[in-house]
């Protein structure tokens, strides 16, 4: 399992691990945040979520 925590500051870091499951970033009242692709469909990430890719590759957030 790989979890990572979104800073808003380390988009290639989780581009690195999620390739073209990740979407650009988008700011929002200040903040940034994500999307990520799942099968499940897109799932956003705000700063200080944490992005968990399982190893079987399922990713979620807390």
């Amino acid at each position: 399992m790989t979890r990572i925590q979104y800073t808003g500051n380390n988009y290639d870091e989780l581009k690195a691990v999620l390739g073209d499951r990740l979407l650009a970033p988008y700011f929002c009242m200040g903040f940034t945040m994500l999307s990520v692709l799942t099968p499940d469909g897109p799932v956003n990430v705000n700063e200080c979520d944490y992005v968990v890719i399982s190893d079987d590759g399922t990713i979620s957030t807390e």
